[in-house]
């Protein structure tokens, strides 16, 4: 007798819970949202199991899977190809959010299709776009921009137009960086305060 593990694995986005998605969609649309990723083509992303298979695999009905399938739809979370084979029906793409915050402020979300042959270049793309803030036009292309309370997505210039108060903004907690600041500040006041 020959035993078997199955030893593949997904990944989930920890910002799905600390951001509160999953509690907005709640547990049916999140256990379909992780079977359609399950059966995601690993170059393109789409999956097309049926709604009985999609419920056999979280244990709800049709119905059920159906009406999570919509909750998906409206928080982005899946984009739904009507159609796209007559024999297949509907070809579901998983889409992973992540939010972009300064602080707690979160200042937008990104959306971009779960394709696993391309999820790591991507994210890594624009993660290092964030924090250079350089215009990096194939870091953005394929990515779905939803912006944070306050914040407005200017399709046309590509910009989020927004503010953040400075009461918001992150405090350091580093000291290297604090006697950095502080030095700076002393040297700046005995320039500028008279001579004894």
């Amino acid at each position: 007798m020959q035993g078997q593990i199955d030893s593949s694995f997904q990944t989930e986005q920890r910002d799905l819970f600390a951001s509160g998605v999953v509690a907005e969609i709640g547990v049916n649309a999140y256990a379909v949202w992780s079977a359609i990723k399950y059966h995601a083509d690993f170059q393109t992303g789409e999956a097309w199991p049926g709604m009985r298979r999609l419920g056999e695999l979280v244990g709800l009905s049709k119905s059920a899977v159906d009406r999570a399938v919509d909750t998906l739809e409206k928080a982005k979370m899946v984009r739904v190809v009507k159609g796209a084979n007559r024999r297949r029906g509907q070809t579901y793409i998983a889409r992973e959010r992540m939010a972009v915050r300064i602080g707690s402020r979160v200042l937008c979300t990104i959306v971009i299709d779960y394709v696993p042959a391309k999820l790591r270049g991507q994210l890594r793309q624009l993660e290092n776009a964030l924090q250079s803030g350089e215009d990096i036009p194939e870091a953005w292309a394929d990515v779905e921009i939803i912006p944070g309370d306050g914040f407005t997505w200017d399709e046309r210039a590509k910009v989020l137009r927004g503010q953040v108060s400075a009461r918001e903004m992150p405090r350091t907690t580093s000291t290297e960086q604090d006697d950095h600041f502080r030095q700076v500040g002393e040297a700046l006041l005995k320039r500028a305060l008279p001579k004894k």
